[in-house]
């Protein structure tokens, strides 16, 4: 059995109102109380599995779970125990394929499997049917414990039990907008692991490099849409609980461009061009909120240091106000836009038609070809540019960089990398570029209200000539290491 899920986090001023919501159907209440299992060298959290053996009111029962196709999407097989029997065999899956993945992932060690946290919850669940499709709401409330750690749980999973992912996502999308619920791809087990090991804090999540080569254009576009949302929200849910930092910020960016670059260059294959126009804007409006954030509470103070040694009055009483960071993840707009993403993941995985990775790759390299032209072609005479323009290049180089590591399955890996690698010195000098005209404007604001920003406005209007010079000489050097990966 392969299961579908969306699972969001509850705010604390909304669970009485969702738990009324939920009653105003047929509904039933468990206790749900489960030990997660695993070996000393956590040999199934390597695998990405996980084995549990839960009691549900007067039963038991032993589950395992393994990846899926998405990071929505898990294998799952359940397997009712004997009354009183609550010791773990992985030998009760040996019938479904994630019996075959436990026993490849333990080996020898599955004697050594102990528990290693546990969960009490009360669960309120209501299927909800309409039009062949049947999704499971959950309501759960309690804890996580792994030895004297402990975290509270309040949230809900939508679990499609009949029908489409798409209409499963659609309703819950109705009720995420009436109850501001936010996604949030962390699993309870995932969270008890990170408690068997200190804490409920995340690791920021990086891009994972795309290797294997598609079977279909439909397949690697999902693949790459995916990726991205796995690295959107798992910075975002960390931000959205108040525990992240600046580099789950800037790994949120990053995630941001991946996903709007995919959705732009590639809206070509796959059916991209009948998305909903409002998904572009809403993320855009937090990739925005991000950049504000970033310029305020890390390029000042960077900068503040170094204007000092050139002379310039001290600015350490300045702290401007930074954006909420946590509010822009938890919008609505944000929320339904990604909700339809992760529709359409289960769309592609799904689509009977298909674009020939032929006709794929033919269309990919062109908008190879113009980005990297247009790129070479403005960067030559960038010291001459205006403003606009100047950001234009940075952006386009961006979204070239991006497309070439998102198509990386369909060609040759090496000369996609060696051209990436082409394109460093030239990002950095733009970015630096960047960030002294970001400056400039953020004081030239503050010295309306204090004058001696101005010394800083100036300061950094010096710096952008100056780097604005190297930045065409960098695209000069670049263009003759930029070779094609896609000719």
């Amino acid at each position: 059995m392969t299961e579908f899920e969306l699972k969001f986090q509850v705010p604390g001023e909304r669970v009485e109102a969702l738990d009324t919501a939920l009653r105003r159907g047929p509904v039933q209440v468990k206790r749900l109380r489960a030990r997660y299992y695993d070996t000393p060298l956590e040999a199934l959290a390597r695998h990405g599995l996980v084995l549990r053996v839960r009691q549900e009111g007067r039963h038991w029962v032993q589950t395992a779970k393994g990846p899926g196709r998405n990071g929505f999407e898990r294998l799952e097989h359940e397997v009712p125990l004997d009354d009183g029997d609550s010791t773990p065999d992985i030998e009760r899956h040996a019938i479904h394929p994630v019996g075959k993945l436990l026993r490849k992932a333990l080996g020898d060690a599955a004697q050594e499997l102990h528990p290693v946290f546990e969960t009490d919850v009360n669960r309120l669940t209501r299927t909800v049917e309409a039009a062949g499709t049947a999704v499971e709401i959950a309501l759960d409330r309690g804890r996580v414990r792994a030895g004297k750690r402990s975290h509270p749980v309040q949230e809900v999973e939508f679990e499609l039990k009949q029908g489409s992912p798409a209409a499963a996502t659609e309703l819950a999308q109705s009720w995420c907008e009436e109850h501001g619920l936010w996604l949030d791809p962390l699993s309870k087990s995932a969270l008890g692991r990170r408690l068997a090991h200190g804490g409920p804090e995340g690791n920021p999540v990086q891009a994972t490099p795309l290797e294997d080569k598609p079977e279909s254009s439909s397949a690697l576009v999902a693949t790459v849409i995916d990726g991205a949302l796995q690295q959107v929200l798992g910075n975002a849910r960390e931000l959205a609980s108040g525990r992240g930092g600046d580099e789950h910020i800037h790994q949120l960016r990053v995630g941001l461009r991946r996903l709007r670059t995919a959705l732009r260059e590639l809206k070509d294959v796959a059916g991209l061009q009948a998305l909903d126009p409002a998904i572009e804007p809403a993320l855009r409006a937090l990739f925005q909120v991000l950049g504000h954030h970033r310029d305020r509470a890390t390029l000042l103070p960077q900068l503040e240091g170094v204007m000092e040694k050139a002379g310039a009055p001290s600015m350490k009483g300045w702290h401007p106000e930074l954006p909420d960071v946590g509010g822009a993840i938890r919008d609505p707009a944000f929320q339904g836009a990604v909700l339809q993403l992760v529709a359409l993941v289960q769309e592609l995985r799904d689509a009977p038609q298909d674009t020939p990775l032929k006709a794929m790759r033919k269309s990919v390299a062109t908008r190879l070809h113009k980005l990297r032209r247009t790129v070479e072609r403005d960067g030559k005479k960038f010291a001459r540019l205006p403003e606009p323009k100047r950001h234009r290049v940075r952006k386009r180089l961006k979204r070239l960089r991006y497309l070439s590591e998102l198509v990386r399955p369909l060609y040759a890996p090496r000369d996609v990398d060696r051209f990436v690698k082409s394109l460093k010195t030239l990002q950095d000098a733009l970015g630096e570029y960047q960030d002294a005209a970001t400056a400039r404007g953020l004081f030239e604001a503050h010295a309306k209200e204090e004058p001696t920003a101005w010394f800083a406005v100036g300061w950094l209007a010096a710096r952008e000539h100056d780097i604005a010079q190297e930045c065409e000489q960098a695209c000069r050097d670049t263009a003759a290491d930029m070779k094609p990966f896609w000719t």
